[in-house]
């Protein structure tokens, strides 16, 4: 028998080409590093793919464009002394390194005994990390493969089978996903509530007070012991007239001194929180920015560095070397003061497995300042990047520390009744952490100790002077709508999907126009609110807050090793099915109940019944006798005839610009008009230009009226495209963008313009999820 030949490379197989081009800096000439461009196999567009009668077994398939891909890591695998998998540390990594390892020969089942196949773990791309990965190897994690391939398998039955219910009675294309509709639920349930609420008034009374010169208030805080609420002005006025004139003594003076310690360092969930509170970032520009800064940016003379640990986690355990490093720059910049005595570390999640070792996400390394690689930075990789490393050495720093007071005026009434008007004050002592990183605040976030003024130093007995007791008018507010921030933090909250779904789950609402941002907050469109109210009632359990959470938590389990996936999708499809049956009899009818308040009764033309319908360009009431009678009529004609205001300035006039209504859809105008002519297309949200990074991308048309695609800054710049631009980045080579393409033998897909790969929709979105 032929003795094998022996090899003397080993092959590193990683998902991106930027990955590929930083860890191979780091290794010798023995090593080969390539990239397998994202997932390579998945279940087929056009069908179901699973065979749900025999355990759910899944039919994957080559995707498009990576057959090439597959077929030159063979040649390389051949010449191998060693297949080392270094995809990303997660269920997806994990399942991209078992696919890519299956089609090279490994085999689950006696995988152990294939010493070839190796699997490593890259928590960041350093030199230290990467060579510490590779003297450390170990196994595919099956557990983790079985998990993501549940949740591949539970999407696609759900996507699969209850997108078609809503084409009839709808639009045709319309679709639905499992987690995504949860989401959608959430955002249209709070503008129910909003739309619902109807509100109260109240009043308060405040007391303007003034000693040792300076002037404070108290407010009114219990009357007699108790809580209280004043309905209207009657009662405001009542307690006016019973404390005029009396004087106000201080009955109690309570001082303490407070500690506020620093936020712990990100996970990717309060990473996207921030970044779109101080930024405004979109929480999918924030994970595309995060991963350019953990795969590798080129640093000088360094070359390629990957500046942060992995993005995907929500675990805030920081390694003693990084809190060191951290600590090392404090002591080296600061005063003492602002180095506690040991190195602050907060619990991890706990995770099963020898190779589960996720960290915080933070800088790799707390000597490179912001300041140090910012101009090898675009300016959003800068901004985020400073972001991360501002929370991770606040981290290590001491508390904030501030003095309270608080002021009680017990106060008699000429009826008897007692009055206890408190004030309430807060003075930093020590500025610590906050001398570095405070986290930015939103609308509806709670009050903290720095908003609270510094009191005059009083002592019980003595008396201030009353300037004005001063009610005010008040009426309660619903709940806000949903911000990026908020809805990513409710998400969290609920269980719904995982932090490295939820930019996809974003994005997907938003680019499936389901919801709309008005003045950064999320608000649904008619055509979303009816896709959720109709798929919450034809599916009341499958798409349950409290179902879907339960779902998460199963996968979980499966990847921890204590429930089979099979089982986890045998006790989902029995109850899905029979839902799905009463679902195709009863969606068209819940359709009509769930529009019934848009109805104008019969038809003008005909007589026949009118019924809602939608377009592209949004609502419209429709004949029921069509073809035969072909009325129709605009539901939102009004909402779209009156301009809207979009906050920004005329570049020519520096008046507000409002988006108009034309023939050809909405566009951008000057208010003025027509004293100002400036008008500017409707741009692309979440897409700089590719070719400038300044201006972005709009909608334009030709001199023959033919569409297309352009950046705003023309003619400064003339990137354009006859294709629509979609803001999802490739998954084969991370170009920033994809454009939509169609065609009668395939129906829509997207395509990149760099590497020319092609992607079913639903195959881009389970990759980016």
């Amino acid at each position: 028998m032929a003795q094998r030949k022996k090899r003397g490379t080993r092959l590193v197989i990683v998902e991106s080409p930027a990955k590929a081009r930083t860890i191979g800096k780091y290794l010798g000439t023995g090593y080969k590093v390539r990239a397998s461009v994202g997932h390579i196999r998945d279940l087929p567009e056009r069908e179901l793919g699973v065979d749900v009668e025999h355990g759910f077994e899944p039919r994957y398939v080559t995707i498009r464009g990576k057959g090439r891909i597959i077929e030159d890591l063979r040649k390389e695998a051949e010449h191998a002394e060693e297949v080392i998998l270094a995809t990303d540390p997660d269920r997806e990594g994990e399942a991209i390194a078992y696919h890519v390892a299956e089609q090279l020969g490994y085999s689950a089942s006696d995988g152990r005994k294939d010493r070839r196949f190796r699997r490593v773990l890259f928590h960041e791309i350093t030199g230290d990390a990467v060579h510490r990965a590779l003297e450390q190897p170990g196994t595919i994690d099956m557990r983790k493969v079985e998990a993501q391939q549940a949740r591949r398998i539970l999407d696609r039955l759900v996507g699969y089978q209850v997108s078609p219910l809503l084409w009839k009675p709808i639009r045709p294309g319309l679709s639905a996903g499992r987690v995504q509709t949860v989401a959608l639920r959430l955002i249209a349930e709070r503008e129910a509530e909003i739309r619902a609420f109807t509100p109260e008034e109240y009043w308060s009374i405040t007391a303007q007070l003034e000693e040792h010169g300076q002037r404070f208030d108290a407010k009114l805080h219990h009357i007699d012991g108790k809580a209280f609420r004043l309905q209207n002005e009657a009662a405001a006025r009542a307690v006016l007239d019973d404390v005029a004139g009396t004087p106000f003594v201080v009955s109690e003076v309570k001082r303490r001194e407070r500690l506020k310690n620093p936020p712990a360092p990100f996970t990717t969930s309060t990473l996207q929180q921030e970044a779109a509170k101080r930024l405004g970032f979109s929480s999918s520009k924030t994970m595309r920015v995060a991963q350019q800064l953990y795969e590798g940016v080129e640093v000088g003379d360094e070359g390629a560095v990957g500046l942060i640990t992995y993005m995907r986690t929500d675990s805030t355990r920081v390694a003693q070397s990084a809190a060191d490093a951290a600590r090392a720059w404090i002591r080296a910049e600061m005063d003492e003061r602002y180095l506690p005595a040991a190195a602050r570390h907060w619990a991890g999640k706990q995770q099963k497995g020898a190779q589960e070792a996720h960290e915080a996400l933070r800088p790799t390394d707390a000597r490179r300042r912001p300041e140090d690689v910012a101009s090898f930075l675009h300016r959003d990789q800068a901004r985020l990047y400073e972001l991360i490393w501002l929370r991770f050495v606040a981290g290590q720093m001491t508390p904030a520390v501030y003095d309270t007071t608080t002021l009680d005026f017990d106060v008699a009434g000429r009826t008897g009744r007692r009055y206890l008007f408190r004030a309430t004050g807060s003075i930093m002592k020590f500025d610590g952490f906050t001398r570095l990183y405070r986290e930015a605040r939103e609308e509806g976030d709670h009050r903290t100790l720095d908003d609270l003024a510094p009191l005059p130093v009083l002592e019980r007995g003595e008396r201030c002077r009353v300037l004005e007791i001063v009610p005010a008018q008040h009426f309660t507010q619903p709940a806000p709508r949903y911000s990026e921030a908020s809805l990513v933090k409710e998400l969290e909250r609920l269980g719904i999907g995982r932090p490295s779904t939820y930019a996809q789950i974003i994005s997907t609402l938003v680019d499936r126009q389901y919801v709309k941002l008005e003045q950064k907050r999320f608000r649904p469109t008619p055509l979303g609110e009816t896709v959720a109210q109709v798929l919450v009632r034809v599916f009341p359990t499958i798409f349950d807050v409290g179902f879907t959470s339960e779902m998460e938590a199963e996968l979980d389990r499966v990847e921890e090793g204590e429930l089979a996936w099979q089982r986890v999708l045998e006790e989902f499809y029995q109850p899905f099915q029979e839902q799905l049956r009463e679902g195709e009899e009863k969606s068209e009818r819940i359709v009509r109940e769930v529009a019934a308040g848009d109805s104008a009764g019969p038809c003008p033309e005909c007589g026949r019944e009118l019924q809602v319908r939608w377009s592209r360009h949004g609502r419209f009431l429709g004949c029921t006798g069509y073809p035969e009678c072909r009325y129709t009529r605009p539901l939102d004609e009004t909402e779209r005839a009156q301009p809207r205001p979009t906050g920004k300035p005329c570049p020519r006039c520096g008046a507000e610009l409002v988006e108009r209504q034309g023939r050809h859809g909405p566009f951008i105008a000057c208010s003025t008009y027509p004293v100002c002519k400036h008008t500017q297309p409707i741009t692309i949200p979440g897409l700089v230009c590719p070719r400038c990074e300044i201006g972005e991308i709009g909608e334009k048309r030709t001199r023959r009226g033919k569409v297309f695609w352009g950046c705003t800054r023309y003619p400064e710049c003339d990137w354009s495209s006859w294709d629509r631009p979609i803001p999802t980045p490739c998954p084969d080579c991370s170009n920033p963008y994809l454009v939509a393409k169609s065609s009668k033998a395939r129906g829509e897909f997207l395509k990149c313009p760099q590497c020319k790969g092609e992607f079913a929709p639903e195959s881009v979105q389970a990759e980016q999820a």
